[in-house]
């Protein structure tokens, strides 16, 4: 099976450029998608309210390494917010550089490691899919990062053993 989705620029700041995870045939990026989990109201309001503070904290400052936690593997360059520990919801992100950075998606932990999570898993390993695709097009040149912008192709395609 086959899921093919892109990288999609969804807001610029001074410091850092967002980008989200669009998968085809979804109106929303994964990052709308996320938020809308949380509806104003719902149980987890303080912690939406925290996940957003370190959003505008990232746009005023730069998606610098020591706003997230690493997950995924070493160097991957996934993370999630908030850092704050107690938090039950995660976001999760690919923190490219410190001026560009891809939200995923995310929600309520819901064991002891996002490996565990049958929620949780699919969006890191999309994310670290991500990662690598990415990656691999800026050594190849069919990405290019200039300043906060990703120039070139961002539409990828997953090939899922079913």
């Amino acid at each position: 099976m086959e899921r093919r989705y892109s990288v999609e620029l969804i807001e610029e700041h001074e410091k850092v450029n967002f980008y989200s995870i669009h998968l085809d045939g979804e109106e929303l990026s994964e990052l709308e998608r996320f938020f809308d989990k949380f509806p104003e109201g719902c149980e987890y309001d303080e912690e939406v309210d925290t996940i957003l503070a370190w959003i505008d904290k990232i746009a005023e400052k730069g998606a610098l390494e020591r706003y997230f936690r690493p997950e995924g593997r070493y160097g991957d360059g996934v993370g999630v917010i908030p850092i704050d520990v107690g938090n039950k919801i995660r976001l999760y992100c690919l923190r490219l550089t410190d001026k560009v950075l891809i939200f995923g998606n995310g929600g309520v932990k819901d064991s002891d490691s996002w490996q565990n999570s049958k929620v949780l898993a699919p969006y890191v390993q999309l994310l670290t899919e991500t990662s690598r695709f990415v990656k691999s097009r800026l050594r190849d040149g069919k990405i290019i990062l200039m300043d906060k912008e990703l120039i070139g192709n961002l539409d990828f395609v997953i090939n899922e053993k079913e």
